[in-house]
């Protein structure tokens, strides 16, 4: 469906992309309500600061600092999606910071909540620019077989020095919402193969058919997960 608000809408023009015509500005697996169950657990108030890393247009960033009164700042290393944020409603609340998840520009311990959305998980510099006590929010792929592959996953962080906090599966709610995907780039494909061209239109939906089947065949999953490190 088309962006509502003009600055979605021009980015969404200028990137032939669907998960930005069809998941919107909240978009990973669950959409608002999934940022909203994190934030609930994420242990932000006035004062304390929030990395919303490869944000996109930030718009966890953005609902955390109207909600919780936190210093947020949110990175992407596509300078659009920023500029698209800072225009979007609550973005003059936010700090905009064009910066790689790998590699990011900020001190370390520097920061009580780091926020990954369906985007680049970066151990080494998450690990790096969390302070003692903070929270690790993620919305993310997550190994859903019998094999221990989730409980490897978050005995990773643990050794790391960070304890599960929370966590939510989402692997039916990512399910749906690929398969919900699927249907309306075929369902429309006059309008998105005008938009995108079709050798782009074709492409983008093979790799939504590719995520249907690994979801719909359990060799993937999705999850969130609300870590705390030890102070």
């Amino acid at each position: 469906m088309p962006a509502a608000h003009p600055a979605l809408q021009r980015l969404a023009d200028d990137y032939a992309a669907w998960w930005i015509d069809l998941l919107g500005e909240h978009n990973h697996v669950g959409g608002i309500e999934t940022t909203r169950w994190l934030l609930q657990r994420s242990g932000l108030g006035p004062g304390r600061r929030m990395l919303d890393a490869g944000a996109f247009v930030g718009a966890a960033a953005r609902l955390a600092a109207e909600q919780t009164g936190c210093i947020a700042i949110a990175t992407d290393i596509n300078p659009d999606f920023l500029a698209a944020g800072r225009d979007l409603p609550g973005g003059s609340a936010v700090r905009w910071v064009a910066a790689d998840n790998r590699r990011l520009p900020f001190r370390d311990a520097a920061f009580d909540s780091i926020w990954a959305l369906d985007t680049e998980i970066a151990y080494h510099e998450f690990n790096r620019v969390a302070a003692p006590g903070a929270t690790l929010c993620l919305c993310c792929e997550a190994p859903s077989d019998s094999r221990g592959g989730l409980d490897a996953f978050i005995e990773d962080w643990e050794r790391a020095g960070w304890q599960l906090a929370a966590h939510r599966p989402l692997s039916a709610e990512a399910a749906h919402t690929w398969r919900t995907a699927e249907a309306e780039l075929v369902r429309r494909r006059p309008y998105f193969e005008e938009r995108y061209g079709t050798r782009t239109y074709l492409r983008q939906l093979d790799a939504v058919a590719y995520l249907v089947q690994a979801y719909e065949r359990g060799e993937q999953g999705h999850a969130l997960f609300v870590f705390r490190r030890a102070r």
